[in-house]
Protein backbone atom coordinates (compact mmCIF):
# COMPACT_ATOMS: atom_id res chain seq x y z
CA UNK A 1 0.00 0.00 0.00
CA UNK A 2 2.92 2.47 0.79
CA UNK A 3 4.11 2.10 -2.39
CA UNK A 4 1.27 2.85 -4.39
CA UNK A 5 1.00 6.09 -2.09
CA UNK A 6 4.71 6.81 -2.94
CA UNK A 7 4.05 6.11 -6.50
CA UNK A 8 0.50 8.35 -7.08
CA UNK A 9 2.63 11.43 -5.24
CA UNK A 10 6.04 10.70 -7.50
CA UNK A 11 3.89 10.88 -10.72
CA UNK A 12 1.81 13.55 -9.56
CA UNK A 13 5.23 15.75 -9.18
CA UNK A 14 6.70 14.20 -12.42
CA UNK A 15 3.58 15.14 -14.40
CA UNK A 16 4.68 18.14 -16.69
CA UNK A 17 1.04 18.74 -17.87
CA UNK A 18 0.08 20.04 -14.64
CA UNK A 19 0.41 23.41 -14.86
CA UNK A 20 0.57 25.98 -17.94
CA UNK A 21 3.31 27.55 -18.95
CA UNK A 22 3.32 31.26 -20.83
CA UNK A 23 5.12 31.33 -23.86
CA UNK A 24 8.10 33.24 -24.08
CA UNK A 25 11.14 34.14 -26.82
CA UNK A 26 10.45 34.74 -30.40
CA UNK A 27 7.24 34.70 -32.13
CA UNK A 28 6.25 34.90 -35.37
CA UNK A 29 2.17 34.06 -36.39
CA UNK A 30 1.62 32.32 -39.95
CA UNK A 31 -1.17 33.37 -41.68
CA UNK A 32 -3.07 30.75 -40.66
CA UNK A 33 -1.99 31.15 -36.74
CA UNK A 34 -3.24 34.74 -37.58
CA UNK A 35 -6.53 33.35 -38.32
CA UNK A 36 -6.90 30.74 -35.80
CA UNK A 37 -6.18 33.39 -33.28
CA UNK A 38 -9.08 36.26 -34.95
CA UNK A 39 -11.33 33.21 -34.33
CA UNK A 40 -10.67 32.25 -31.21
CA UNK A 41 -11.52 35.92 -30.44
CA UNK A 42 -14.53 36.04 -32.25
CA UNK A 43 -15.60 33.21 -30.63
CA UNK A 44 -18.84 31.12 -32.52
CA UNK A 45 -19.17 34.01 -34.80
CA UNK A 46 -19.21 34.38 -38.44
CA UNK A 47 -15.46 34.24 -39.93
CA UNK A 48 -16.39 36.78 -42.93
CA UNK A 49 -17.87 39.39 -40.24
CA UNK A 50 -15.95 42.42 -40.94
CA UNK A 51 -16.82 44.07 -37.19
CA UNK A 52 -16.33 44.04 -33.82
CA UNK A 53 -15.79 40.55 -32.05
CA UNK A 54 -16.47 38.75 -28.91
CA UNK A 55 -19.94 39.43 -29.75
CA UNK A 56 -20.82 35.37 -29.72
CA UNK A 57 -18.90 34.47 -27.49
CA UNK A 58 -15.70 34.45 -24.76
CA UNK A 59 -12.04 33.42 -25.19
CA UNK A 60 -11.35 30.87 -22.61
CA UNK A 61 -7.62 29.92 -23.22
CA UNK A 62 -4.90 29.97 -26.74
CA UNK A 63 -2.04 28.25 -27.20
CA UNK A 64 0.56 27.95 -29.63
CA UNK A 65 4.50 26.75 -30.58
CA UNK A 66 7.13 28.82 -30.91
CA UNK A 67 7.45 28.14 -34.67
CA UNK A 68 3.94 29.89 -34.43
CA UNK A 69 2.44 27.42 -36.89
CA UNK A 70 0.22 25.03 -34.30
CA UNK A 71 -2.63 26.67 -32.54
CA UNK A 72 -5.07 25.20 -29.97
CA UNK A 73 -8.12 27.26 -28.66
CA UNK A 74 -11.14 27.19 -26.36
CA UNK A 75 -13.45 29.59 -26.21
CA UNK A 76 -17.16 29.77 -24.42
CA UNK A 77 -20.49 30.00 -26.39
CA UNK A 78 -22.71 32.57 -25.50
CA UNK A 79 -25.00 30.34 -25.25
CA UNK A 80 -23.39 28.95 -21.92
CA UNK A 81 -23.52 32.14 -20.43
CA UNK A 82 -19.54 31.53 -19.16
CA UNK A 83 -20.41 28.23 -17.79
CA UNK A 84 -17.03 26.18 -19.33
CA UNK A 85 -14.55 24.56 -18.70
CA UNK A 86 -12.33 26.17 -15.87
CA UNK A 87 -8.64 26.58 -17.12
CA UNK A 88 -9.05 25.92 -20.42
CA UNK A 89 -5.45 27.42 -21.55
CA UNK A 90 -4.15 24.18 -19.72
CA UNK A 91 -6.13 21.96 -21.98
CA UNK A 92 -5.27 24.03 -24.87
CA UNK A 93 -1.59 23.42 -24.26
CA UNK A 94 -1.91 20.36 -23.74
CA UNK A 95 -3.46 19.46 -27.33
CA UNK A 96 -1.65 21.99 -29.38
CA UNK A 97 1.76 20.07 -27.60
CA UNK A 98 0.74 16.60 -28.99
CA UNK A 99 -0.50 18.13 -32.36
CA UNK A 100 2.92 19.57 -32.14
CA UNK A 101 4.60 16.74 -31.84
CA UNK A 102 3.20 15.03 -34.19
CA UNK A 103 4.28 16.73 -36.84
CA UNK A 104 8.22 17.40 -35.37
CA UNK A 105 7.45 20.91 -34.24
CA UNK A 106 7.91 20.94 -30.24
CA UNK A 107 6.25 21.72 -27.19
CA UNK A 108 3.27 24.57 -27.00
CA UNK A 109 2.94 27.29 -24.69
CA UNK A 110 -0.13 29.69 -23.57
CA UNK A 111 -0.61 32.47 -25.51
CA UNK A 112 -3.03 34.48 -24.03
CA UNK A 113 -5.53 33.38 -21.36
CA UNK A 114 -8.73 35.05 -21.83
CA UNK A 115 -8.42 38.26 -23.55
CA UNK A 116 -4.83 38.76 -21.87
CA UNK A 117 -1.80 37.98 -24.04
CA UNK A 118 0.44 36.67 -21.60
CA UNK A 119 3.57 35.93 -24.34
CA UNK A 120 6.80 37.23 -23.03
CA UNK A 121 4.87 38.74 -20.01
CA UNK A 122 3.00 41.09 -22.23
CA UNK A 123 -0.25 41.47 -20.02
CA UNK A 124 -1.83 43.11 -23.22
CA UNK A 125 -5.41 43.10 -22.89
CA UNK A 126 -7.71 43.06 -26.47
CA UNK A 127 -10.82 45.13 -25.74
CA UNK A 128 -13.80 43.52 -25.90
CA UNK A 129 -15.24 45.42 -29.25
CA UNK A 130 -12.25 44.90 -31.47
CA UNK A 131 -11.71 44.71 -35.49
CA UNK A 132 -9.33 42.22 -36.83
CA UNK A 133 -7.51 44.80 -38.15
CA UNK A 134 -6.67 46.48 -34.89
CA UNK A 135 -5.75 43.09 -34.06
CA UNK A 136 -3.22 42.59 -36.42
CA UNK A 137 -1.88 46.38 -35.56
CA UNK A 138 -1.77 44.95 -31.87
CA UNK A 139 0.84 42.31 -33.39
CA UNK A 140 2.50 43.95 -35.68
CA UNK A 141 3.35 46.36 -33.05
CA UNK A 142 4.41 43.31 -30.69
CA UNK A 143 6.72 41.70 -33.48
CA UNK A 144 4.19 38.64 -33.48
CA UNK A 145 3.17 39.80 -37.12
CA UNK A 146 5.22 41.04 -40.25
Amino acid sequence: MRFFIYFFIFSVFLNSNAFTKDGFGELKFTQNSFSNFLDYLRGDGDPNAPGVMMTSGTPLGFAINQKGNNTFFYYCPKKYAGDCMPRAEIDAQNKCTKKSKKRGDGRCFVFAKGRKIVWDSANLKIPKRVTPSQVREIFKENGWLD
